[in-house]
């Protein structure tokens, strides 16, 4: 997983793999190279890997000069779905995921599916449900296409893989289009996060892939959809079902003492508590402006996967 520096001479950097490299000091690590190989504003950065290199890269580039163009190049399911798309940089903080970061577009993504030749089958599955994701808020007929073909799509077969990751991608990109700053419609992106990113914070950004605490988040999210958005239980029971195909998943935290801390920090939480977005049906989201903490571990009491 690469962030390279186009300059004179090239300059490629490697930087660490999965949630804990996604850290100030990696930034501060390419941020040494690039001013000791001379980086000028019209350099660019490529950030060629999976979502961590594509957030820590593109956070790097928001403020190397206060700002520098960068590329995508995206190498697994999570970053071609998701990650790479609309521009969010971020790194990590104790205190929470995504804590520190800017709103800083690629100038390009460039995405070859097969790449994903290669990907652990851990890694893969867990990225998808990212890309199921977007096919749940915002487009019913590419989720039936998608839950019909979910076999094929475990079996990496190119046209169904291509079908769903091209039909994510146009659902955040009409999104982030709308909503650049991720202050209105851009939020329903964040179905399954609320919860997902304090069990994923919980785990030490190690114990569950990103993809897997998003589908406990989901979980979760399902159960307040019912009693909130008037979800039918058998919309929750076919998302369920299909994220049950792409599991197992390991056990997520649940002690309210470990989470309710995390979820106050979110970076949505306001005075009301922390927005929450709750599907209506398969194909329709919403954002709830105030679900509190309360709510959220309740949810995550009697969430299920099994």
């Amino acid at each position: 997983m690469r962030a390279a520096l186009p300059s004179a001479p090239l300059l490629d950097l490697t930087i660490a793999d999965g949630e804990p490299a996604k850290t100030l000091a990696a930034v501060e690590g390419i941020a040494d190279a690039a001013f000791a190989a001379g980086i000028r504003r019209d350099d660019a950065i490529v950030a060629v890997g999976g979502g961590v290199v594509t957030d820590v890269a593109g956070f790097a580039a928001a403020i190397l000069l206060r700002g520098v163009a960068w590329n995508a190049v995206p190498t697994t399911t999570a970053g071609m779905a998701d990650a790479a798309i609309g521009g969010k940089t971020a790194v990590n903080h104790a205190r929470g995921k995504n804590l520190l970061g800017a709103f800083h577009p690629p100038r390009t993504i460039l995405v070859d599916p097969l790449c994903l030749a290669s990907l652990p089958d851990r890694d893969y599955r867990a990225g998808l449900i990212e890309a199921y994701k977007a096919a749940w808020i915002a487009d019913a007929p590419l989720a039936a296409r998608a839950a019909a073909a979910l076999p094929a799509i475990l079996a990496r077969e190119a046209a169904p893989l291509r079908d769903l990751l091209a039909g994510a991608a146009r659902v955040k990109a009409r999104l982030v289009s709308e909503d650049v700053r991720d202050a209105g419609p851009r939020r329903l992106l964040n179905f399954g996060h609320t919860l997902g990113h304090a069990i994923e914070a919980a785990g030490g950004y190690g114990a569950l892939r990103h993809g897997e605490a998003v589908a406990w988040g989901i979980a979760a999210a399902l159960e307040i959809s019912k009693r909130r958005a008037g979800l039918s239980e058998f919309d929750a029971a076919a998302v369920r079902a299909l994220l049950r195909g792409l599991g197992p998943f390991p056990a997520p935290v649940r002690d309210p003492g470990v989470l309710r801390p995390l979820l106050d920090r979110d970076k949505k939480a306001t005075a009301r508590g922390t927005a929450g977005i709750l599907l209506e049906r398969i194909g329709r989201a919403r954002v709830e402006e105030s679900v509190s903490a309360e709510e959220w571990l309740q949810a995550a009491a009697i969430m299920s996967l099994s």
